[in-house]
């Protein structure tokens, strides 16, 4: 086991209705980080965006149940960027790992990306292996992907992964608005992050709750990729 006593990892958990999944990622974090880096490595952080179910109810049991649990709610509702911007508020590791709540990606595979960061890397991005998602979710990413090539010279083969391991300095008082979470790579890129690896992971099919996502989202989000561009090149995103 690997001493991570004084490199606190945060997992950062947008939720949105995932009363039914909640438990299991926490248990499953848990056990994964407490095997591989120790019980006082790590902190998860449930950043719930005002879900109509249970969610909130879930996630604040699981913060009395443990310590290292952190439930926290948007200020506003605001979408999974709001999720992240609240995560990175209340994260107190040097590493960020951000992944979603649905358990398409595993808990178990952490590891992977927290160990390759151990190489030098600022970022370590994971490949979803195998796609679980409907045709037209998948048409939509590689859409998206030639997109953030096009635009941002994208360095990675899958953007829209969500789950990524990042140095938490290149997240401090990071402005994100709309759907920012979405172009999280070049918006890191252009405050300075250079070094940048991937990943596989596994990929599962979801079991519980129901997809946000769909290929209306790769049709609609253009202008909003324009303006991501518009304010990269502005300096928006640079570090004070």
């Amino acid at each position: 086991m690997k001493d991570y006593s004084g490199k606190r990892i945060t997992v950062v958990c947008p939720v949105y209705n995932e009363e039914d999944n909640l438990r299991e990622l926490a248990m499953r974090i848990r056990r994964t980080l407490d095997s591989h880096y120790g019980k006082n490595s790590w902190e998860l952080i449930l950043a719930d965006d005002h879900s109509t179910d249970a969610s909130w109810a879930v996630a604040q049991s699981l913060g009395q149940e443990d310590a290292r649990i952190h439930p926290v709610l948007n200020p506003v509702r605001s979408g999974q960027t709001g999720g992240f911007a609240t995560g990175f508020r209340h994260a107190s590791g040097k590493i960020v790992v951000t992944m979603d709540a649905d358990l398409q990606v595993l808990p178990e595979d952490i590891p992977l990306l927290v160990d390759e960061m151990d190489k030098g890397f600022d970022l370590v991005n994971a490949v979803r292996a195998k796609r679980q998602h409907d045709p037209a979710i998948k048409l939509a990413s590689r859409i998206y992907n030639l997109l953030m090539k096009l635009f941002f010279e994208s360095p990675v083969s899958d953007a829209a992964s969500n789950f990524t391991a990042i140095h938490a300095e290149y997240l401090q008082e990071l402005p994100l608005v709309a759907n920012d979470h979405r172009y999280l790579i070049p918006i890191l890129q252009n405050r300075g992050l250079k070094r940048i690896s991937e990943v596989a992971v596994r990929h599962k099919e979801r079991a519980r709750g129901k997809s946000k996502y769909s290929l209306m989202k790769a049709v609609t989000g253009f202008p909003e990729l324009l303006a991501v561009y518009v304010r990269i090149r502005k300096g928006v995103y640079r570090c004070p």
